[in-house]
């Protein structure tokens, strides 16, 4: 996944599953920007709720970025981990529930 500006580019790959977690699944994940990582915890549902949280030290480095939610690339974040990162999110969901 490239960030769209060319000095950026990003990988996200599981670290480990938490499990289950209000009727969703939590998932560690690792977002390398260039040659840093960050730690997120991905929860999804079956339905279409999703929540995403980044360590601090994402917001140390990218002070411009508030909240997660306000990352301009965010849309395609997501989507990457959803179609990319992730297995079939129902044998995701068989395996935890």
């Amino acid at each position: 996944m490239n960030s769209g500006k060319t000095e950026n580019t990003i990988n996200v790959s599981i670290i480990d599953y938490i499990g289950r977690i209000d009727n969703g699944i939590a998932v560690i994940l690792s977002l390398q920007i260039n040659s840093e990582n960050y730690e997120m915890i991905y929860w999804f549902d079956k339905g279409k709720d999703k929540s995403l949280k980044i360590e601090e030290k994402f917001y140390q480095h990218y002070p411009e970025i508030g909240d997660i939610y306000d990352y301009e690339y965010l849309i395609d974040l997501l989507y990457h981990i959803d179609t990319k990162v992730l297995p079939d999110k129902e044998e995701i969901f068989k395996e935890f529930f």
